[in-house]
């Protein structure tokens, strides 16, 4: 008997393949459409949570888009001419690159919006020497120190959830990724209308001294002359702190960063619109704030 089950067992494994083979033949058609109905079905789930999460965006951009509009108009514009020049080249460079390749201008705006977002905190001294911060963090943090339009972390949180649907999930159209790429663009402007004060080298290494005759300079330490252009833009100013930094080159904007645990007595400068003596600072803490553009 025993035999004749590893006989039976020999030709079960021996048919098995054939009848197999033969099944698939036979019932090939209802097979494939099977298949394809469920392939389908999964692609149609896809779509419906790729097109639900585009809507919410779309929504959600243009509440933002009427919330930054109802906002108190400054009487100055809330940054430089070179800065709104600065921006305005970046939509354009976004919406070009769109026309080229959507993917490419969806990959680019996300990175803006990051950068924007971390220079924003570095600019009013929240960044706190962090060199990255991811963006959902960045927003939380300038929404709970300034109260940000309130659809602005929705809006975002949206976005980044389409973008990941739309590059690293491999889902949707080129028109989607417009649809995103339309939506994101409207964030970006709403944080670039986010009046803030900036701050310009004027001098990245002036000469201090010990006393007010301008006889006896420092030598452990300089300053740094920064222009500041107050949040509505309306006024800029000189002021001048201490510094052991070597960084700051004139022209660049930087971070308003400071050293706490260096701290500089009474100091004098020669004011360069007159030439005289003038005091620099009673006591000030090391001012070592970074590029924005290192950031």
């Amino acid at each position: 008997m025993s035999e004749l089950a590893v006989l039976l067992q020999a030709i079960a494994a021996l048919l098995w393949p054939l009848f197999a083979f033969t099944a698939l033949l036979l019932f090939r058609p209802q097979i494939v459409n099977l298949v394809g109905r469920l392939k389908k079905g999964k692609l149609l789930g896809q779509e419906i949570e790729l097109n639900e999460s585009l809507k919410q965006l779309d929504q959600s951009a243009t509440s933002v888009e009427r919330e930054v509009a109802a906002l108190p108009v400054p009487e100055e514009a809330a940054t430089t001419p070179e800065e709104r020049v600065e921006e305005a080249g970046v939509v354009r460079l976004i919406i070009a690159e769109a026309a080229r390749s959507p993917k490419a201008a969806l990959i680019l705006l996300a990175s803006e919006l990051e950068r924007l977002a971390r220079e924003i905190l570095a600019t009013t001294g929240h960044l706190e020497g962090r060199r990255f911060i991811p963006v959902n963090r960045a927003i939380i943090e300038l929404d709970k120190k300034f109260g940000l339009p309130k659809h602005i972390p929705s809006s975002l949180k949206f976005f980044w959830e389409a973008r990941n649907r739309l590059i690293h999930g491999g889902e949707g159209t080129d028109e989607d990724i417009l649809r995103a790429v339309d939506s994101g663009l409207t964030i970006l402007k709403a944080l670039q209308a986010m009046p803030r004060e900036t701050n310009v080298v004027h001098d990245p290494s002036v000469v201090i001294y010990n006393d007010p005759e301008l006889k006896n300079p420092m030598s452990e330490v300089h300053a740094v002359l920064l222009e500041t252009h107050a949040p509505g833009g309306a006024s800029k100013s000189l002021r001048i702190f201490p510094t052991t930094r070597t960084h700051f080159k004139k022209g660049h904007h930087v971070a308003w960063e400071w050293n706490m645990s260096a701290v500089f007595g009474q100091a004098w400068y020669r004011d360069p619109a007159t030439g005289k003596s003038k005091l620099a600072w009673s006591s000030a803490a090391e001012f070592i704030g970074r590029h924005l553009d290192s950031l």
